[in-house]
């Protein structure tokens, strides 16, 4: 009995050698060394690269904290890169009344009616005087209408209809990736989707202002 036993101790011991000097064991190194780009590469793994940072840009020089404010928030708000936001007194203006209430007409200090406010707007960031009236600006020698919305930029003018007797009811303005800035009776001055139905159902026409050159021409 007493071989038996140590017997059966030389064959796990002679098993237990013979594994540890197998391949698998020798391949394994003492410290490991591995290579972060080939591990990456052989497991086709990508780098996410955020489409809006907003950290470590290099933007103009000499902006003030005001401007640097505006370029991040409606970088955000727009989703472009804040590099590509450079009209700051166009920006600053709307900034300073978003949210202000609805009002059915003119523009005052805690309620504006759209068409009065865009003239304000277009007056403080373009030094265009434009009409108060949506059919007023629509009418107005310093637009070139379109209709192609595919062409449509930032600034551009947006005539809605909403009445069939009315045959231009109200107006937007264009700013970035189908955002459009609007007034409504629930919210006042806000930023909305220009692909919502409500606003394509409506949506009559566009316009631009002409270059001072072209204006001059004529």
């Amino acid at each position: 009995m007493k071989n038996r036993y140590i017997i059966t101790a030389i064959i796990i011991t002679t098993f237990l050698v013979l594994s540890c000097r197998s391949k698998y064991y020798r391949e394994i190194p003492y410290k490991i060394v591995y290579n972060q780009n080939e591990i990456e590469k052989k497991l086709n793994i990508r780098k996410i690269i955020p489409i809006l940072d907003t950290l470590n840009q290099e933007y103009e020089t000499n902006l003030s904290d005001r401007q640097i404010y505006l370029k991040e928030k409606y970088s955000i708000i727009l989703g472009i890169k804040p590099e590509e936001l450079k009209n700051y007194k166009f920006y600053d203006f709307i900034d300073k009344w978003i949210n202000t209430r609805y009002a059915q007409s003119g523009f005052t200090s805690d309620s504006m009616s759209m068409a009065p406010f865009v003239s304000a707007l277009y007056q403080y960031s373009f030094k265009k005087k434009l009409p108060s009236t949506p059919l007023g600006i629509f009418k107005s020698k310093e637009i070139n209408l379109f209709t192609g919305r595919k062409f449509l930029q930032e600034g551009d003018i947006l005539f809605f209809r909403y009445n069939k007797d009315i045959p231009i009811g109200d107006v937007g303005v264009y700013l970035r990736n189908n955002r459009i800035l609007v007034t409504t009776k629930r919210d006042g001055l806000i930023i909305s989707d220009f692909n919502q139905d409500y606003f394509q159902l409506r949506y009559i026409s566009a316009g631009r202002l002409i270059p001072k050159d072209e204006l001059e021409q004529d």
